[in-house]
């Protein structure tokens, strides 16, 4: 999956866990890492994930959570400062480690830095819901990704001015992966079971994150005969009891 925005790219990959589940003397951790205050006023990075590394460059805090614990920023509750503040982090395994390994020792490693602490609750909250448009779904076989690669022949399928989502997924793992690019839960309420190539393009003009923009709306409906719904629904929200801005190590 690939969601653009603008020029940002967020890497995230699904891995559902919440809170310090384990003792600090078991929690996975990175075998070197560093955090540094990163002092430019410039835009946000993104988090980058690779099989040996998870890096950001002036990513907040917010931002690092929101991959370590597979959350939307709105489901993320703390102290202003966390989403202004930049670091720069650079994170490596002894070996190469799965996504779902990454994510556990991001969080011993925000623990540990920022000394974070924090639980979970429930709150009412907006969500989409992704549904079946009038008119029925038009969904394209997964096969079809062989010939829109080859087309690419490894180049980048962004054009400018316009976000997209090239993804082969079933339909939760669809919704999953398109409320990251949007900023709000998403639950699939389509019914439709089996996996689909989903290639969709739409003018990225008024992205809002929370909010998916008119143009994104139409994309949904037109390419992929779906819909989005507003509703409030029971969400788990992440709740920061503690942290601390951490020294440059």
């Amino acid at each position: 999956m690939r969601i653009m925005r603008g020029s940002a790219v967020i890497a995230l990959i699904s891995y559902g866990v919440f809170g310090q589940s384990t003792s600090s003397a078991t929690a996975p951790r990175f075998e070197v890492a560093s955090v540094k205050s990163n002092k430019t006023a410039g835009a946000k990075g993104a988090v980058q994930l690779k099989p040996g590394s998870v890096t950001g460059t002036n990513v907040a805090l917010k931002q690092l959570m929101r991959f370590a614990y597979e959350l939307q920023e709105s489901q993320i509750s703390g102290p202003g400062w966390i989403e202004t503040e930049g670091y720069d982090v650079t994170a490596r395994p002894s070996n190469a480690a799965t996504a779902a390994q990454l994510r556990l020792m991001l969080q011993t490693l925000l623990e540990d830095r920022f000394k974070l602490k924090s639980h979970r609750e429930t709150k009412e909250m907006p969500v989409y819901y992704l549904m079946v448009a009038d008119g029925g779904p038009r969904l394209r076989d997964p096969k079809e990704q062989e010939a829109f690669d080859a087309a690419a022949a490894g180049k980048s399928p962004f054009r400018p001015g316009f976000g997209g989502l090239f993804s082969n997924k079933d339909l939760p793992g669809f919704a999953e992966r398109l409320s990251r690019g949007i900023g709000r839960p998403m639950v699939d309420k389509t019914g439709i079971k089996g996996r689909y190539w989903f290639q969709l393009e739409w003018a990225s003009d008024h992205d809002q994150p929370g909010t998916a923009s008119p143009s994104l709306l139409n994309a949904i409906q037109e390419q992929l005969g779906l819909k989005l719904e507003e509703h409030m629904a029971p969400t788990e929200v992440l709740v920061i009891d503690h942290v601390e801005k951490p020294s440059d190590n």
